[in-house]
């Protein structure tokens, strides 16, 4: 997919996916070994994005399973279209004749299957795509194991259709938000990486290429706040990309610093849950925040100016 991890960082910078060099370092190892990334942390935190975020780069496709309790075989790999069989019989069953054989291989071919998403990665013709498998902590072991033969064999054995072996191999993403623990069999066939939230430093990075705002003391204090808000036990920490929303917000209401009174028009912004937005309502619970906030702005300021005399 890339030629070089060099190659790779310019990509990720067009695409505005802010990182650091050792994580880029694993994500070019994961694609030039050919195996599965394994991406753990909370929500929010930009693991889905990387997967968006490498696809863009290599100028490529993401095929997304979307885990979630319940899922089934199906909805990963595919099924037969029952319809289209049906179809096909009543209009060109004559030409087959008695010939049951020749019609049941014809029926049970990848003519007549719907493809899912596991599936349409291993079949993806000319550039590889990226197999992004989504919240694999939402589903049981026995959903893990239904991925062990993709990610040993690069192939996918169905019933009746036979074993489909890849025909170029996908750079394959799994987050997980830590839900549960996933396998042991299933860790060691990835290269593992770990996503926290960022630093304040960090995070103004990301706004700043993210969103292009031009006011470091707005940016500093947005970070501020973010880290402020994510150590406070909330039920629902902002993510990163909702202090994206947030900046842009900030922007349409001409905002240059956050204060006390603007509480009740961006708690929409940074609450999502009412327990969430119960503590924002006290009076001393979001004044807090915002000394907070300023005072992780203040501390990054002094942070900065002290590496540039030092340089």
């Amino acid at each position: 997919m890339f030629v070089s991890a060099e190659q790779l960082a310019e990509g990720l910078r067009q695409e505005k996916y802010v990182i650091d060099p050792v994580t880029l370092q694993v994500v070019y190892l994961a694609a030039m070994l050919h195996k599965p990334l394994l991406i753990e942390g909370p929500p929010g935190c930009g693991k889905t994005e990387l997967a968006y975020a490498v696809a863009a780069a290599a100028g490529t496709n993401v095929e997304r399973l979307q885990c979630y309790e319940g899922i089934t075989e199906e909805k990963a790999i595919g099924k037969f279209d029952e319809s289209l069989q049906k179809l096909f019989l009543e209009t060109q069953g004559k030409t087959l004749g008695e010939n049951w054989e020749a019609m049941r291989t014809r029926l049970h071919s990848l003519d007549f299957f719907a493809e899912g998403p596991l599936l349409r990665a291993l079949r993806s013709k000319g550039r590889p795509c990226v197999l992004l498998i989504d919240e694999l902590d939402k589903v049981g072991q026995s959903f893990e194991a239904l991925l062990l033969e993709i990610l040993s064999a690069w192939q996918i054995t169905v019933p009746k259709l036979g074993t489909i072996k890849a025909e170029t191999l996908p750079f394959v993403v799994l987050s997980s938000n830590e839900e549960r623990r996933l396998g042991d069999p299933l860790r060691r066939r990835c290269l593992y990486l770990r996503f926290d939230y960022p630093t304040v430093e960090r995070e103004v990075e990301i706004l700043t290429v993210r969103h292009g705002n031009e006011q470091p003391a707005l940016l500093g204090q947005m970070a501020g706040l973010a880290h402020a808000l994510r150590g406070w036990n909330m039920e629902k920490a902002p993510s990163i990309a909702e202090m994206l929303d947030l900046a842009e917000a900030l922007r349409i209401l001409g905002v240059k610093e956050i204060m006390p009174d603007q509480r009740d028009v961006l708690l929409p912004l940074l609450a999502k849950t009412e327990s969430d937005r119960g503590r924002l309502l006290l009076r001393e619970g979001f004044e807090g925040l915002i000394v907070d906030s300023k005072m992780y702005r203040d501390k990054l300021h002094q942070r900065s100016a002290v590496s540039r005399a030092l340089s």
